[in-house]
């Protein structure tokens, strides 16, 4: 990205700027606060999620839960999964409430980045199912 391109933005267009998507590195964190004042960060689903995923496996390891082939299910959507793997996932997730809160946490986050458009579309859903 050509961060001296941004900077030759007039301020008054910067400013109205009202979110900015972006990776999780923090050069760009740190460049899109000074650049764009006003303007919310959205991290990018694909970052989010990946660390939500890496979360959900450690939870899973404290646990205990070491079921032959359980983070490839927990990883995956359900959607994705096939009708054996989703029945294997019901089983395990019913008999470790805490994994299945987890899951379902990650599901509904996936769920706001694919349905939200804005910000506080997002934020809105994500405080209604008391996850943030």
């Amino acid at each position: 990205m050509n961060w001296e391109s941004l900077k030759a933005q007039p301020e008054t267009v910067r400013e109205k700027v009202k979110e900015v998507s972006v990776d999780m590195w923090s050069g760009f964190t740190a460049v899109i606060k000074e650049l764009f004042p006003n303007a919310k960060i959205i991290y990018d689903r694909f970052y989010v999620m990946a660390i939500i995923n890496h979360e959900l496996n450690k939870l899973r390891k404290l646990m205990g839960v070491h079921e032959k082939g359980l983070p490839h299910l927990l990883w995956k959507n359900k959607e994705d999964l096939k009708h054996e793997q989703k029945q294997q996932l019901e089983v395990i997730l019913k008999e470790h409430p805490c994994l299945g809160i987890a899951w379902e946490m990650k599901k509904e986050i996936r769920q706001t980045y694919q349905s939200c458009r804005t910000f506080r579309g997002a934020e809105r859903k994500l405080e209604k199912r008391n996850i943030i």
